[in-house]
This record gives C-alpha cells, sequence and structure tokens, in this order.
C-alpha cells in the first residue's frame, strides 16, 4: 500500500491576515516617502556638487562698496560686512558642509561597524577592552569632548572631523555588536558554516548584509546631527576658517548683525534648517521602508523569521510573547492613527520646547533688567546707586588683568577705573595738566623739581607726599619693562611736597611719561595684593580684583568729595554681542567696546552714545626675520595690497579715518604730515613679478624658488575690528598672489614671541597716549624696543632718535616725529591702516562718562545714574 504525502494548503491566521491588512497601505505609504525624501535629498546634494557653476557671484570676492546690502534683485539673499554675496557663498558652502559631514557619517559608521563585529565574532579580550573604551568615550559629553579636541588639535574643517570621529564612533559599535551576537548564533549562520564558508564569508555574505539596515537608518539619522556638530565647530572658530564658505563659520562672522542686518545669519541658518530637516526625514522614511514593526505590529510568524530588526535590541517595537505587541494586534484604521498621533506628538513637543526656552528667554531677560533698575533707579543716597559698566578691553587677552600698575598694561586698568592716579595727566587737545601735582620745572637737562599737593591721601589712609611718590617710582623702574627705558631715572630726591628726578640723560618728553598709566601713584608700603589689588589716590577703591571682573567701592574720603556712586562693578565681557545684548537688557548700565555695527541698535531714546576721535590705530607688524618678510619687494607689495579707505568706510562703517602713518591728524606730527603708499593692486603685482614671485603652477600663489608666498596673518580677537581687517587683508592679498593664514587667537600675546610663528602681527594701540612722538617708537620701533615683535632695524630711525632725545622745543621735536614715521613708511616696515573713534554706549540716565582721547579715563567721580 502505498501512502502519498501532500503537502497541506497554506492558510492565513487571523493575525495574519490583519497583519496583511494594516501594513499593505503603510508599505506603500512608506515607499513614496522614500522616495520623495530620497529625491530631494538628492536634489540637495546635486546642488552641492554644481555650486560653483550655480553661484551668480564669485562667493570670495569683496566688494566693500557693497557691504551689507539686503537681500534684492542683484544680491538674493543680500550681502555680508564684506560686501561677499550670501547667496553664492550659501551654495558653495553646501559643499564644504556636505562633503565633510557625509565622510564624517560614512568613517564612524564603517569604522564603529567593523569593531563591533569584531567584538561579537571574537568575544574575550578584544570585546572588553574595546567596550571599556567605548564607555570611556560615552561617559562624556559628546560636543563638548569634541571641543576639547579641537581646540587643542587647533582650526580646519580636518582637525573637527577628527575630533567628532573620535567621539561618535562608539554608538556604532555597540549597535553592530548587540546585532552581530544575535546573528552569531542564527541557522543560516550555522548552515553557512556547514557549507564549507570561511569565517570572513560568513560575516561578509550573511552577517553583514542583515545588519547593514539598523546602521544604515543610524547613519542618515546622524547626518544631520553630524553636520549641526560640525557647523558648531566652526562657529566657534574650531572648524572652517576664513575665508572659507562654511554655514557654521557664515553664522559666527555674522552672528553680531543679526538685530541689524538679519540676512546675514538666516541664510546660512535657513541652509543648515534645510539640509538637516531633509536628512532626517530621509532616514525616518527608510526606516520606515526597511522596518514595518516600526509602523505597525508583527505577528508571531514574523518574529520567529530571521531578519537584521529582529532581537536587535531597541530597533523593533516591545512585543509581549509571542511577538505580539503589548495591547494585541492592530487594525489599518488603528495603525494610522498611532502614526498620526506619533507625528502630533513630536510637534506638539517640538513646539512647546520652542515655546518654553522662549519664554524663559524672555523671562530671565526681564528679571535681569528688573535687577539692573532696582540697583540704579532713582536712588537718593550715593551709597545705593549701582552702575555695571560692561568692557571689552579688560582682561588676559588685553594684557591689563589687575590693577598693579607696575606690570604690564594693568597700568590702564587702575587708571581707567579710577583708582589710581598720575602726577600729571592730558587734557582733551592732549596737553599734559597737572593732577596730582601742581607743577614742575626743569632744572636743567637732566633734572626736574616737580611739586605736589598736600590734600591727597591714599585709600589706605596714608598721607601722600613726595617720600610716598619715590617709593612707587622706583618700584616702577625695577618692575617694569618699558619705564626705565623711557623715564631714563638716575636718582629721585623726596622732601615734603618737593620730588626732584635726576634722569640718566636728558629727557624732554619726561612729563609726558608721566602721564602714562604704568606711573600711577599707589601706596607701596600698604603694597599690591595677591590678587593684584592696589592702594591708590581715586574716587573708588576696589573690594574685589580678578580676570574678569572689578567691584569698586566709593572713595568717600576723596578730596573732591564723595562719588555719585557707591558701587560700580567692571565687568569683562569679551564677545561683542554678548555686550551688546547685555546692554539691552539692562544686564549692564554702561559699555565701552560696543561694535559699530551695533551702534544703530542704540540710536534711540533710551541710549546715549558718546564719541572722540582718537590717536587709536589699526596697524601691522611685519616680521623682518622671516625669510619672505625679509624680501623689501614683498613688504611693499603687502603696503599696497591692504584696501585702507574701504576698511574705514565699510567695517569701521565710518567711524574713524585712513591711517598714513602712527599718529592721528589731531596730532602735530601725524596726519596727511606724512605719505603712505596707496592702495594699488598692480603696483604691488608688479613689484612681485620684478622680485621674482610667479605663479608658476597656475593655482593663484606666487612662488620664488620653490617657495610659496603665504602670509601667516597674526592677530586677535579681543577688538572685534582686528579679525575683519584680518579678514579684509586676505581677499585684497589674494588678488596679487599671496597665500594668507588667518590665526585670530587670545593666545598672541605668547605667538608674538616667536619669530618663527608669524609674518604679519595686526594690532591696535593709542600711539601718542603721552601726546609725544617718541613713546610709540621707542615702545614698537627702536633696536631696544620692548614691543618690537618683528625685529625691525633702521639705521635712520635711530640717529633720528637719538635727536630727539636732545630736543626740548615742542615744534622742533614734532617735526622729528613726522621725519621718523616717514622713515618707517618708507622701510615699509609697518602697515598703518586706519584710526578708530571711541565709543561709549550707556543708559540715558548715566551721565559723566565720556571716551578720552587718549582712552585712559573712564570712571571718574562725576559718574552718575538715574532713572
Amino acid at each position: 500500500m502505498s501512502i502519498r504525502l501532500e503537502r497541506p494548503a497554506r492558510f492565513a491566521s487571523p493575525a495574519r491576515a490583519t497583519r496583511a491588512a494594516a501594513t499593505r497601505p503603510h508599505r506603500g505609504s512608506a515607499r513614496l516617502r522614500l522616495m520623495t525624501f530620497g529625491a530631494l535629498t538628492a536634489l540637495l546634494v546635486l546642488v552641492a556638487v554644481l555650486a560653483v557653476p550655480l553661484a551668480p557671484h564669485d562667493p570670495y570676492a569683496q566688494d566693500l562698496a557693497q557691504a551689507l546690502r539686503p537681500p534684492g534683485p542683484d544680491h538674493w539673499a543680500g550681502t555680508d560686512r564684506l560686501g561677499r554675496d550670501l547667496f553664492s557663498r550659501v551654495l558653495v558652502g553646501a559643499q564644504t558642509s556636505l562633503f565633510w559631514t557625509l565622510l564624517l557619517v560614512t568613517v564612524v559608521s564603517c569604522a564603529g561597524t567593523a569593531v563591533g563585529v569584531a567584538c561579537a565574532w571574537r568575544p574575550g579580550r578584544l570585546d572588553s577592552l574595546a567596550m571599556r573604551v567605548s564607555d570611556v568615550f560615552l561617559a562624556f559629553p559628546g560636543l563638548v569632548f569634541a571641543l576639547a579636541v579641537a581646540a587643542v588639535l587647533g582650526g580646519g574643517m580636518h582637525n573637527a572631523v577628527l575630533a567628532l570621529a573620535l567621539i561618535s564612533w562608539p554608538k556604532y559599535a555597540r549597535i553592530a555588536r548587540g546585532l552581530a551576537l544575535t546573528q552569531r548564533s542564527a541557522l543560516y549562520v550555522r548552515a553557512a558554516r556547514m557549507a564549507g564558508c570561511t569565517e570572513a564569508q560568513v560575516i561578509a555574505r550573511h552577517v553583514l548584509p542583515n545588519i547593514a539596515g539598523p546602521v544604515l537608518v543610524t547613519a542618515v539619522l546622524d547626518i544631520g546631527t553630524m553636520m549641526m556638530e560640525l557647523a558648531a565647530l566652526s562657529f566657534l572658530g574650531l572648524g572652517a576658517q576664513p575665508p572659507a564658505a562654511e554655514w557654521g563659520s557664515m553664522m559666527s562672522d555674522n552672528r553680531n548683525l543679526m538685530q541689524t542686518n538679519p540676512w546675514a545669519v538666516v541664510a546660512p541658518g535657513m541652509a543648515i534648517f534645510v539640509a538637516v530637516l531633509t536628512f532626517n526625514l530621509l532616514g525616518d522614511a527608510l526606516r520606515d521602508a526597511i522596518d514595518p514593526s516600526q509602523r505597525t505590529a508583527p505577528s508571531a510568524d514574523d518574529d520567529a523569521r530571521p531578519g537584521p530588526f529582529r532581537g536587535a535590541g531597541g530597533l523593533a517595537g516591545e512585543t509581549g510573547k509571542a511577538g505580539v505587541p503589548m495591547g494585541g494586534p492592530t487594525t489599518g484604521k488603528e495603525s494610522g492613527m498611532a502614526l498620526m498621533g506619533k507625528t502630533a506628538r513630536r510637534w506638539g513637543a517640538l513646539v512647546a520646547a520652542v515655546c518654553l526656552v522662549g519664554a524663559l528667554g524672555l523671562a530671565g531677560c526681564g528679571q535681569t533688567g528688573s535687577q539692573a533698575g532696582q540697583s540704579a533707579g532713582g536712588a537718593s543716597d550715593p551709597q545705593d546707586k549701582k552702575v555695571v559698566y560692561g568692557t571689552t578691553s579688560y582682561g588676559v587677552a588685553m594684557d591689563d588683568a589687575g590693577l598693579n600698575p607696575h606690570s604690564a598694561y594693568s597700568g590702564w586698568s587702575c587708571v581707567r577705573y579710577g583708582v589710581g592716579e598720575t602726577l600729571f595727566r592730558f587734557s582733551d587737545d592732549m596737553r599734559p595738566e597737572p593732577w596730582l601735582a601742581t607743577g614742575y620745572e626743569f632744572l636743567d637737562d637732566t633734572r626736574c623739581r616737580i611739586t605736589l599737593r598736600t590734600d591727597v591721601k591714599f585709600s589706605s589712609g596714608r598721607a601722600f607726599d613726595a617720600q610716598a611718590v619715590k617709593e612707587c617710582l622706583e618700584a616702577l623702574v625695577a618692575n617694569h619693562d618699558r619705564a626705565p627705558g623711557e623715564l631714563n631715572i638716575q636718582s629721585i630726591e623726596a622732601e615734603g611736597n618737593q620730588l626732584t628726578i635726576t634722569t640718566s640723560k636728558p629727557t624732554p618728553a619726561l612729563v609726558n611719561y608721566l602721564c602714562d598709566p604704568y606711573a600711577a601713584i599707589i601706596d607701596m608700603q600698604a603694597g599690591v595684593s595677591a590678587d593684584q589689588n592696589v592702594s591708590g589716590t581715586g574716587p573708588y577703591v576696589a573690594t574685589e580684583v580678578s580676570d574678569t571682573q572689578i567691584t569698586l567701592k566709593a572713595n568717600a574720603a576723596y578730596r573732591d568729595g564723595a562719588p555719585k556712586v557707591g558701587t560700580v562693578v567692571v565687568r569683562s565681557i569679551t564677545d561683542f554681542d554678548t555686550l551688546a545684548n547685555a546692554l539691552q537688557s539692562g544686564e549692564v548700565n554702561a559699555a565701552s567696546g560696543i561694535q559699530f555695527a551695533n551702534y544703530p541698535l542704540f540710536r534711540n531714546d533710551g541710549y546715549r552714545i558718546e564719541q572722540r576721535q582718537s590717536n587709536r590705530v589699526f596697524f601691522a607688524q611685519l616680521n623682518h626675520a622671516s625669510p619672505i618678510m625679509a624680501d623689501p619687494a614683498v613688504r611693499a607689495a603687502v603696503a599696497r595690497g591692504i584696501d585702507r579707505q574701504g576698511f574705514v568706510d565699510a567695517l569701521l562703517q565710518g567711524n574713524g579715518a585712513v591711517a598714513d602713518g602712527p599718529f592721528s591728524q589731531n596730532l602735530p606730527f601725524g596726519g596727511k604730515a606724512v605719505t603712505a603708499p596707496a592702495y594699488d593692486p598692480d603696483e604691488a603685482m608688479r613689484l612681485l613679478e620684478e622680485a621674482g614671485w610667479v605663479d608658476e603652477d597656475g593655482d593663484g600663489v606666487r612662488e620664488k624658488d620653490g617657495q610659496r608666498l603665504t602670509l601667516r596673518w597674526l592677530t586677535y580677537p579681543g577688538r572685534a575690528e582686528l579679525p575683519l581687517l584680518a579678514e579684509s587683508a586676505q581677499a585684497t592679498l589674494r588678488k596679487i598672489g599671496f597665500d594668507v593664514q588667518v590665526n585670530s587667537t587670545a593666545s598672541h600675546i605668547e605667538l608674538r614671541k616667536k619669530p618663527d610663528a608669524w609674518d604679519v602681527y595686526a594690532s591696535t594701540l593709542v600711539t601718542a597716549p603721552t601726546g609725544d612722538p617718541a613713546y610709540f617708537f621707542r615702545a614698537f620701533a627702536l633696536d631696544k624696543a620692548s614691543k618690537n615683535f618683528g625685529g625691525y632695524h633702521s639705521d635712520a630711525l635711530e640717529a633720528q632718535a637719538a635727536q630727539l632725545q636732545a630736543a626740548f622745543d615742542p615744534a622742533e621735536r614734532a617735526a622729528l616725529g613726522t621725519r621718523m614715521a616717514q622713515t618707517l613708511l618708507d622701510d615699509n616696515g609697518y602697515v598703518f591702516a586706519a584710526h578708530s573713534s571711541l565709543g561709549m554706549v550707556c543708559q540715558a540716565g548715566v551721565t559723566g562718562l565720556v571716551p578720552h582721547p587718549c582712552d585712559y579715563y573712564e570712571l571718574s567721580a562725576d559718574l552718575d545714574i538715574s532713572k
């Protein structure tokens, strides 16, 4: 008898039938979404690839006459402060942002997957070591760790990608490890081994294809996150460097324009938003297309089948027994409503978060303003009045932290903030006049007798007399770097209120130098505290001193009467946007260092802007020890390759004047008294070509004897205009054939002392704070000058300085100062860009705060505040 075995007819269980009915329409919807968002992503990538030919303008071409133009027919997204077309920069920025983001995600996903699979396939020491290392990385906040690594490695997209890669691979390693461990014991893997496949073949042909889905979804969803993190590093100056068009750096460059010229920030910000949203939507669609369990319930039969999303630990939905989701199977209508509810919850949470952040921000601003108002508004007793003064000009980066006048430039802080005073001070026309002294007399070429006031006391209670002044000046000469060479003090005699200073050689500008803040008179018997606090004679007494803040109290025993304000807090705020926001919110009542670009925010009845032409100059020292800068043709080309007029008109927004030399036009030896090289790119190129500098490989950068014409431009962000000057010079010098590499760093003080670290050092200072030409040359240009970082030398200048040292007649000194300035210009030893105006912005109720041309005097006993 034969028995016939027939295959039973397959029938669908109720659960399978329900699931099939529920899943069918959503599978089609998922595929449609995947195709739609895939097409959008492809379009975004295509635009990035074709960005250069699509850009209507050169993204790096500067036109300062077109700076900060709003969106219009010529510039669809407007222009930035350097006159560059923002739409073109956004398009080209897509190349930078997308390329580095995709490279980063590819590297970390592949590396992490390889580590995870290796650990799962060979458990033991390798697995344990790799997982512990990943634990260490995961223990740190990702972006904070990346910031630390990028700060150590330095700026640049390569270093930013490396920093993010170091913190991002553990996630992929853990995902791949979990998936590979599940697949390792699967029946199909055993079957492959029995069929004779090697371990490598098993992994490559069977395991990797089955775990690729979750890894791919994670990678696509990570593209948006990585893009924002790269943009964040660039925003902080640790990613793309100027003038590279990258969305994060573009937002950083223009962030202070958010309130006055918002299009400069909105354009790159919208580009980031669109790109991140597109990749996130693509990732969601890809996940739904690959893993149906994310849309509807899997059946017991489905859970039994091997697949990349089964048992992966966290990628499949939570299920009960037999793989059925908690609550039982869902119908198609229920599944659709669940998806709609999930989407609604996501958008609801997002809207709620935005509203919450906005409410907190408004509440914080309101609270700060209220608190500031309470501290100042309408107080009748001066001791109850408080002024918070924000400034960008105080701190370690400015070399003036603390109040000890015998240390670096801390004397500026001592005098600026009303703690110390000098024997003489400058009038508004920069002429010395008595302050702690009542007069002086030159007994001969080397002796000067100074008569002191008799109504002065130090805040320590000690009487002010000639002996106290002698002690202070002797300590100054013993400790300061510039004072000995400028004062030339040989001996000091003190008797009562008479002080006689004998100099080692004729020093006609002695009284001018005694106006310098380093000559602030402090009580040396009281000493200098550990936090660099001192006892002075000014209207305020410092009670707390740090590198970022000084708290001042009114000196009730001040000779001219107690100040009108009981407490003044000087707060260092080095970020210019933060300073402007602090003034707007009421966190500070007055500010020094507000960017000119933010002045329109304060041109209303609630604020007052005080401005005055100053002797401050933006200038560049050229490193004569550098092989490139030692070439006179290169120095001449640099001097003719910087658009000084454009810098004043566009970047200083007219708040200054073109510098023909080191001294401004309000001095008898400055302004048009000298002749500086004009901006002439054609002449600069001719000089370079005659000197043998030619572009041999056609990359736009000149070479000579195999050496590229690369300039390392060193500057610092403490003055907002300095990075802008660097970027402007970078563009104009590029047209001539220079490759300018900008390093804008707070560490400039140390770097400028290293001749091999820079070629051009741009800074700003008051060149004639003594009202006399000798100061600048003795400090910056002569052989023994303490700030002659570039090693400039000129026999002619040294001879002229000797003549200036012996000249007592003011007219003769002015003529010599003019000749010395012309010598610097003829040698192309320095490049002087512009003289800026000084400005202070304060609330309308703040009075008695006016800038001075020498930039020494800020807080006085006249400072007052009312509602």
